[in-house]
């Protein structure tokens, strides 16, 4: 390479290096600082040629000596800007680096503006409801269920706050909307409003609604206003002491009607089918309770919300049974065959359950019931329904069972004598042996008591207390336990074949007669000679049976055999 050559070359290259196009390799970018602070706005410039330059919010910057340090001609082209002791009114803005031109046909080098923040802090959010401002600490009331906008504002602040939301330590932001805008006091700093639509609830009550400032000025980052929250909702009720088990006249009860209200409600009672109030206040008591205040109450609170639901409560107080009345009260007279009415009246809770029962004779007394309801009605009445009678109440109160018993009704039966068949003392049929005595009973009842009484078969007619032959008729056996009632017993001694046939036993009295036949049966014993022949008889023909079975079993071998 010729020596002139080399000279253009590098002539060429000091040129390309003069008027290489100037750019930025570092730009700057926004900056906030606390009042009083020093911080650079940093500008670097690759193979700058122009003048450095500052401009704030549109102006030129001059180099001020303990105020705006930055070098117009660096020689690394480090144009960065150097601000001491920081002040919102002289620094805060918008500043812009720029390199000037070195020909008319480049332009002038000019970074993006960037914001210069000089923080300021905030004065302590507060809480607006609408224009109303809520002062700190002191209980917001509203309504459950209502949608609130309440205002959160911050002013005075560089940069604006940002402010959130709390129901106690529950975040509630999300429900607001945060709007910043300049302060109309003081320019260049900001007022923060978060508006929040928020519908309280019953179970916000007494909790704290709270507003935070968030802001890096602050000396603790963030401020806030505290509100205690009342929310007023309308009485809810639950009745405690309520029955469990059946209420005992004589008990002690106690009903209360708990309220859970804001504000502070007012019980009312009331009981069914009364207008009036029946009590105001929270609890009833019934010491002791009668059968009286049996019913059913109910309980309502009111608050200057509205009412409650009423809850209601069945006082339902049970009591033992009672007899009220009884009738006939002195007893009845019957005639035989006709109908008769026992009325009993009873009162308890629950409802009793009617017997009527029949004193029975016996070795003890006992006692058959003759009916279940409060009315007896007797048709067709016979001698056995003649006697004392009870009638006996009965309800069950917790388990227990209670009655209670009326006083004895006399009912007496008169009329014809008439034969009780239905007892074991009369009897239809009468079976002996050959030569044994005979017994035959009839059970009757006869009031008034009977004229004549005579048993009767073939010609022949025996009174009573009457012996004929072989045949003796008893006097009558009076009956100590059943009124007007008797047996007559007719005995046959040494019965024989000729004896079986059928006796009537015939009693009268001044209303009537009656007439009831006994049939007598007599067994003759077998003879031994008619005993030893039928056993011959089945031996015999046993024997036969056996023999043809044989023959018939030998007979079927021989056909079958080749």
């Amino acid at each position: 390479m010729s020596l002139a050559v080399f000279l253009w070359i590098l002539q060429a290259i000091w040129i390309k290096g003069i008027y290489a196009a100037q750019q930025f390799e570092i730009k700057p970018s926004s900056v906030e600082v606390n009042p009083g602070d020093t911080a650079s706005l940093t500008c670097k410039v690759h193979n700058r040629q122009g003048e450095c330059a500052w401009l704030k919010d549109g102006k030129v910057m001059g180099k001020i000596d303990t105020k705006y340090e930055f070098s117009r001609e660096p020689p690394d082209g480090d144009c960065s800007i150097r601000i001491r002791n920081a002040k919102i009114e002289e620094d805060d803005g918008m500043w812009q680096c720029q390199v000037t031109q070195i020909a008319l046909t480049e332009p002038t080098l000019t970074a993006p503006e960037v914001k210069f923040t000089v923080r300021e802090p905030p004065v302590s959010p507060k809480i607006e409801d609408n224009t109303n401002l809520l002062p700190a600490g002191e209980p917001y009331p509203t309504q459950e269920g209502k949608q609130k906008r309440l205002h959160c504002i911050s002013r005075k602040g560089n940069p604006p706050a940002k402010l959130k939301w709390f129901i106690d330590d529950t975040d509630i932001t999300s429900m607001s909307n945060q709007t910043n805008s300049t302060d109309v006091d003081k320019p260049k700093t900001w007022q923060a409003v978060s508006v929040l639509d928020y519908v309280f609830q019953k179970d916000h009550n007494n909790k704290m609604l709270k507003c935070v400032a968030i802001h890096a000025a602050y000396d603790t980052l963030t401020k806030d206003i505290k509100i205690p929250l009342e929310v007023l909702y309308l009485p809810e009720i639950r009745l405690e002491g309520q029955p469990d088990r059946d209420i005992e006249e004589g008990q002690s009860v106690s009903v209360k009607c708990v309220v859970d209200a804001n504000p502070q409600a007012n019980v009312i009672w009331k009981k069914s089918g009364y207008s009036s109030i029946y009590a105001l206040k929270d609890q009833i008591e019934f010491m002791p309770v009668k059968r009286s205040d049996s019913g059913i109450y109910s309980c309502s609170a009111t608050n200057d919300v509205g009412t409650s639901q009423e809850l209601e409560v069945n006082i339902d107080v049970k009591y033992k049974p009672q007899i009220l009345n009884v009738s006939p009260i002195h007893g009845a007279t019957v005639a035989v065959y006709n109908s008769t009415t026992l009325v009993c009246e009873a009162e308890g809770n629950p409802p009793p359950r009617y017997s009527w029962l029949q004193k029975m004779g016996g070795d003890g007394i006992e006692w058959q019931q003759r009916g279940n309801t409060a009315k007896l009605v007797i048709q067709n009445v016979t001698y056995q329904y003649q006697g004392q009678y009870v009638c006996e109440a009965s309800n069950v109160i917790n388990g227990v069972t209670y009655k209670a018993t009326s006083a004895e009704i006399s009912l007496d039966v008169t009329g014809a004598p008439q034969v009780l068949t239905d007892t074991a003392r009369t009897k239809k049929r009468v079976v002996v042996e050959k030569d044994e005595d005979a017994i035959i009973p009839v059970y009757f009842c006869s009031d008034p008591i009977p004229k004549r009484t005579f048993w009767e078969w073939g010609s022949i007619k025996l009174e009573t207390g009457n012996k004929h032959i072989r045949y003796i008729a008893e006097r009558l056996h009076k009956d100590e336990r059943t009124r007007d009632c008797y047996e007559a017993r007719l005995i046959v001694e040494r019965v024989d074949g000729s004896d079986s046939r059928k006796y009537t036993l015939n009693v009268e009295n001044e209303r009537g007669s009656e007439a009831f036949a006994v049939a007598l049966e007599v067994r003759e014993p077998v003879a031994m000679s008619v005993v030893i022949g039928i056993v011959v008889g089945c031996i015999i023909l046993l024997l036969i049976i056996t023999l043809v079975i044989l023959y018939l079993l030998r007979a079927e071998r021989m056909c079958f055999n080749p």
